[in-house]
């Protein structure tokens, strides 16, 4: 006797194969373990926003610290900045690694670099980029 597997789509009930099941619960637990990650960070969903209070009223935080705010941002425009006054090479192991979310097997092979170069090369760059910040280039 064969197991049916069913998924709920519109509020109907699908009839559906085990593949199709065990891709479905995946994503919605993925999205659901987003969402928990998000509540804890305190980020505000448009969905959270209940007709019976004001806008104003929901989104008010006193808890929050404007220098520290400005300071940060202040930090993340220096570090672009460091960033951008690297040459074209560590900028792209940079981007690669940090903002494209690259494993540094499959940076190093579209680098044509071995692993334990890229590795050495990030490190040189990450000490670089510490000397920008610090003041001391």
């Amino acid at each position: 006797m064969d197991k049916k597997y069913y998924i709920f789509v519109g509020g109907e009930k699908i009839e559906v194969d085990q593949e199709v099941y065990k891709s479905y619960w995946q994503i919605t637990n993925r999205e659901r373990y987003l969402e928990r990650l998000d509540r804890q960070n305190k980020l505000l969903f448009f969905s959270d926003l209940s007709t019976e209070y004001s806008f104003e009223d929901t989104i008010a935080d006193e808890n929050y610290d404007l220098e520290k705010i400005v300071e940060t941002k202040m930090l993340i425009d220096r570090v672009r900045e460091a960033i951008d006054s690297l040459n074209d090479e560590e900028r792209e192991v940079i981007e690669r690694l940090y903002y494209q979310d690259e494993s540094t097997r499959i940076a190093a092979k579209a680098l044509n670099l071995h692993k334990t170069s890229l590795i050495r090369k990030r490190d040189r760059i990450l000490a670089k980029l510490k000397k920008m910040l610090e003041g001391n280039i």
